[in-house]
């Protein structure tokens, strides 16, 4: 049996998976100013609400983490850094625990379930809270020498003194334009008004143009980082995921205009945009997988 688990910024999923399919499902929202051990066990029971006796666990966590499963940092949630977290839940659980970045683990679902059968190299591009990466070259999944491959969320688009500041500490990282906070922030400086992304989609649908304007920025400080990692990588796909692809039909055009604007060359300005085809099952599913690598 095949467990993964997807820990975001506010909710903890988790799933019974075989295969690409994923056969039962339980979520736990997580709140504010919860403490790392309350998380932990969040965690650890919402994978015991699964199975009593689980054989082994993958866990997607929203930062990067090393091979012994001890956490770097977590930027939009406190106290996780250098926090044991394989340790910590297979003390919880009683099973060997895998550890991975949240986009890391996507990528590994769709590699072997998605766009990545037709793929051989492709960056997910995570949209959500935060804005994360997992790459796969060659039909390899990537993480990194120290599990920080493809932090696209991280990449700088603007290096202006007054640029926004980021969770991780640095100013004008993508994650400041693209990122929840990041479109609430702009929807407001525009007029509108909104707790949550679907208004400013609506708003964008209905032609107004605070929504509109609010994913051109997005779209913009996405294609412009994207251009330095197709400079670099060259890939055959980009594959979007998270909670925000919903609206990727909003952000194609602004995406493909700055890509077009900031590669050195054009050909790779043309790279496939794609959402992702396991959607927001590609965390638990990739998860799940990291047990059997």
């Amino acid at each position: 049996m095949l467990i993964g688990v997807d820990f975001g910024g506010t909710a903890v999923k988790a799933g019974i998976v075989e295969g690409g399919e994923l056969v039962r499902s339980t979520s736990t929202a997580t709140r504010q100013n919860t403490s790392v051990s309350e998380i932990l066990d969040a965690i650890a029971n919402t994978v015991l609400s699964l199975t009593s006796k689980p054989d082994a666990v993958g866990v997607a966590i929203p930062g990067e983490v090393n091979h012994e499963g001890r956490c770097w940092r977590l930027a939009n949630v406190p106290g996780f850094d250098g926090v044991p977290i394989g340790e910590e839940l297979a003390k919880r659980l009683g099973c060997p625990i895998a550890v991975e970045n949240d986009a890391t683990a996507a990528a590994l679902g769709e590699q072997l379930y998605g766009h990545g059968r037709d793929n051989p190299s492709f960056l997910m591009v995570t949209l959500g809270t935060g804005i994360g990466g997992g790459l796969v070259l060659g039909h390899q999944l990537y993480p990194g020498s120290n599990g920080f491959a493809a932090e696209i969320g991280h990449n700088n688009v603007d290096t202006s003194a007054n640029a926004p500041l980021c969770g991780c500490g640095q100013r004008g990282c993508i994650e400041t334009f693209a990122g929840t906070k990041a479109l609430l922030r702009r929807f407001a400086e525009l007029g509108g008004q909104a707790t949550e992304v679907l208004p400013i989609s609506l708003s964008a649908r209905r032609g107004e143009m605070a929504g509109r304007k609010t994913f051109e920025m997005m779209g913009q400080a996405l294609g412009r980082g994207l251009a330095a990692i197709q400079n670099v990588l060259d890939l055959n796909a980009i594959v979007f995921a998270g909670g925000i692809s919903a609206s990727f039909d909003l952000l194609e055009q602004h995406i493909r205009d700055s890509l077009r604007a900031h590669v050195f060359g054009k050909p790779a300005g043309e790279v496939q945009l794609l959402v992702s085809e396991l959607g927001e099952r590609a965390g638990v599913i990739g998860a799940a997988h990291l047990t059997t690598l």
